[in-house]
């Protein structure tokens, strides 16, 4: 990644010297044309072909900096703001930086702690290290993240590693008038790196405003052999009835999660908890240095979709990726995705299709380039 650094060093004019501090301008766009059948909107059911997000990333641009404070500790901060190409308009809420936006301290022996907007515990897990493209950015290619939640205001990060062993510890801070509890969210993970493999276990609460409950667990691990990486996770998620999130854009609790809700079902009110297992495997091969291919196969079984209930949900998509540079690449990406039982019409359902769809099918062509 080509990045335009900006290093500053401050005086004072009694002579002592301010720690050399050096900030980052960086972004990523990626757009692609995609066709996609059984779209929905307010007055039109079908086939549909126009500009879309890349399947992989979102485009974002960000600032990162880092001042030296010696001893090896260092401060820290970032911001991250995404958009949507061909409206310019901001992403993620409208928040200027809702990728994200933190500041904080590292130190080699005590570790790294981050205060502000951040990805979450569960979406760092499983998004990020066990994930064949690193969460993805369509609904095909990341629908499993609404059941995990993706990014949290407020939070507290801390994460540390000795040798082969690393943790990750995160509190979001609910911010609520008269309770501790309600809109946080706790969780915690281990992983364990031995040369070729890395293994991981991962554990998340978090409480909507009448105190509802969602409980997240998760495993996963990664493989390496040669130019072939093996990638697979699960994901137990279990949402109290009743289990909401604030509106988009507010400060109230849970808002800004992407998470669903589990109030509303199409056979009426939410009786009962809903339990989503799902699983992911994938396999990415680095033909070239310069050419990849990667596939892979999410499932997900959802028990009391309604009350009495359950349904399926699974996706198959492959990505065949060429770089024209060491900036810029294009790649194709085809994706398939099946609907059966009461995942059918879900109005929570990930994969976000409408009445009666039971199968999707897209395909996109992008072109994507770093800076």
């Amino acid at each position: 990644m080509k990045k335009l650094t900006v290093i500053s060093a401050l005086s004072f004019a009694c002579g002592h010297a301010m720690a050399q501090s050096g900030v980052t301008l960086y972004g990523v766009i990626d757009e692609a044309i995609r066709y996609q059948n059984n779209q929905n909107s307010a007055t039109a059911h079908g086939s549909s072909i126009g500009m879309a997000e890349g399947a992989i990333s979102g485009s974002r641009w960000g600032l990162k900096g880092v001042e030296d404070l010696g001893g090896g500790a260092q401060a820290i901060f970032g911001l991250e703001s995404g958009y949507n190409l061909p409206s310019g308009k901001f992403d993620q809420q409208g928040q200027i930086f809702g990728r994200f936006a933190w500041v904080g301290l590292s130190q080699p022996t005590y570790g790294t702690l981050k205060l502000g907007r951040q990805y979450g515990n569960a979406f760092n897990f499983d998004g990020f290290i066990f994930d064949p493209i690193g969460g993805g950015n369509i609904t095909a290619t990341d629908w499993e993240l609404v059941l995990i939640g993706c990014r949290y205001d407020n939070t507290v990060d801390y994460t540390n590693q000795w040798g082969p062993v690393s943790i990750e510890l995160q509190q979001s801070l609910g911010g609520q008038p008269g309770s501790f509890s309600e809109g946080s969210t706790s969780s915690g993970s281990l992983y364990y790196t031995a040369s070729a493999l890395n293994v991981g276990v991962m554990a998340q609460q978090s409480k909507d405003a009448a105190s509802h409950k969602l409980v997240i667990g998760s495993a996963g691990a990664t493989y390496v052999a040669g130019p072939v990486k093996f990638y697979g996770y699960y994901i137990y998620a279990k949402r109290d009835a009743g289990f909401q999130i604030g509106a988009a854009g507010s400060s109230a609790p849970l808002a800004n999660t992407s998470f669903i809700n589990n109030v509303t079902t199409a056979r009426g009110p939410q009786t009962d908890a809903r339990i989503d297992q799902f699983f992911k495997a994938g396999v990415g091969y680095q033909v070239t240095p310069a050419f990849r291919l990667t596939m892979a196969y999410a499932y997900d079984h959802a028990k009391d979709v309604a009350p009495g209930a359950n349904g399926t949900m699974m996706t198959l998509y492959g990505i065949a990726d060429y770089s024209l540079s060491k900036r810029t690449d294009i790649y194709l990406e085809v994706d398939d995705s099946r609907i059966a039982g009461a995942s059918v019409g879900d109005p929570n359902s990930p994969l976000a299709t409408g009445a009666g769809v039971r199968q999707v099918f897209g395909t996109s062509l992008s072109l994507r380039t770093v800076f």
